[in-house]
């Protein structure tokens, strides 16, 4: 809701203006140009928006829209996706706000006021050592997000009549990790996580030899994995991209996914090893390495595993967008692109250059 001056003033008289007004109702944008007393023009433009909001008369409490947008988002959008809205509104968004709040009372400042809120708040990293931390941008831009995509869709609905507070939110992202891991390292990584257990000994391997997520693997079905081409086959609802990705065996990946077969008859490729016991392991594994954190004193996490596939790659000479493709990154169109030009067994032929780099040892 604003209004201007315009440049045009041609036959108005001292003291008047030509204005124009503007307006977004339910999703349109509306204008209107008025001529009037410098004086008034903000009282008659808020007679304009009153006239306009006075269309709607009903008032929605945000908990009530908020439960309708999860009803949409559980029918339209992915199982993955509503979880994860579902996750945030209901142990987050929900508990900061007051449940008596109306929808159309929302405004700019209760949106910041929701992200200094993420951004102060503490979580606790790791039980054992209760080593506290802050959320990152990253995650806060999640939240945002899920927010911003909420208002749009009550503007739409009709639900809300103000432009979308969330909007322009976005916190700068310093997210990137640099994780380097020598020889050395990963000869280390593998023989505690042997002795922590044999699945966790072969989760960390499947990880280190295809750079996967680890929800993706934990998702992994065995109809997935095609043991005659060589080839998992993540489908487009598995992918944080959403793309359907081809993921290459590698020898020593493929012997360790033979035994996972052989004992195990279920479905998913990681049986009855959940990603609760992974965490759980993952820091048995911590307390015992001797490289626990990284460069910039953070703790070594799972999703590291990932980085350290990606420069394995690098340093033996896979092209920086083969191995983008081989991690299937969302923000590398030209890479999506050329995907689809790669031959099977070219792909299967740079994937397959892991075992160089990653040697699967049990014992030191």
């Amino acid at each position: 809701m604003s209004y201007k001056l315009l440049a045009d003033q041609t036959d108005i008289q001292p003291g008047y203006g030509r204005y124009i007004f503007y307006m977004r109702y339910k999703g349109v944008r509306q204008r209107k140009v008025v001529k009037c007393r410098k004086s008034t023009v903000q009282a008659l433009h808020r007679d304009w928006e009153d006239g306009i909001l006075a269309k709607t008369t009903k008032q929605y409490k945000l908990f009530e829209i908020l439960d309708k947008y999860l009803e949409f988002s559980r029918e339209f959008k992915t199982e993955r996706t509503f979880r994860f809205e579902r996750t945030i509104i209901e142990d987050v968004i929900k508990k900061f706000y007051k449940r008596s709040m109306l929808l159309n009372d929302f405004t700019r400042a209760d949106a910041d006021a929701f992200i200094m809120y993420r951004k102060k708040h503490i979580i606790v990293k790791h039980d054992n050592t209760k080593t506290k931390g802050q959320l990152t941008n990253a995650t806060i831009n999640r939240n945002i997000a899920i927010l911003s995509y909420f208002f749009n869709w009550c503007i739409k609905k009709g639900y809300y009549n103000s432009l979308n507070p969330f909007a322009l939110q976005k916190l700068k992202e310093h997210n990137y990790r640099e994780v380097m891991l020598s020889s050395g390292q990963i000869d280390e990584l593998f023989n505690v996580a042997y002795h922590i257990g044999e699945l966790f000994h072969k989760t960390i391997s499947i990880l280190l030899l295809t750079g996967m997520r680890r929800g993706e693997l934990f998702s992994l079905e065995w109809a997935e994995v095609n043991f005659d081409t060589r080839f998992i086959i993540l489908s487009q609802y598995k992918t944080k991209s959403r793309k359907r990705r081809a993921i290459p065996i590698s020898p020593a990946l493929l012997e360790i996914l033979l035994s996972l077969k052989n004992s195990n008859d279920g479905p998913g490729v990681m049986g009855s090893y959940t990603v609760n016991i992974l965490a759980k392991d993952w820091q048995k594994l911590l307390s015992k390495v001797s490289f626990r954190t990284i460069n910039d004193g953070t703790d070594l996490r799972v999703h590291d595993l990932r980085h350290v596939y990606s420069q394995s790659m690098l340093n033996i000479g896979v092209g920086l967008e083969d191995i983008q493709s081989l991690l299937g990154h969302q923000d590398f169109s030209t890479t999506q692109r050329r995907y689809a030009q790669f031959s099977r067994p070219d792909l299967l032929e740079k994937g397959s250059l892991i075992d160089n780099v990653i040697k699967i040892r049990k014992t030191g």
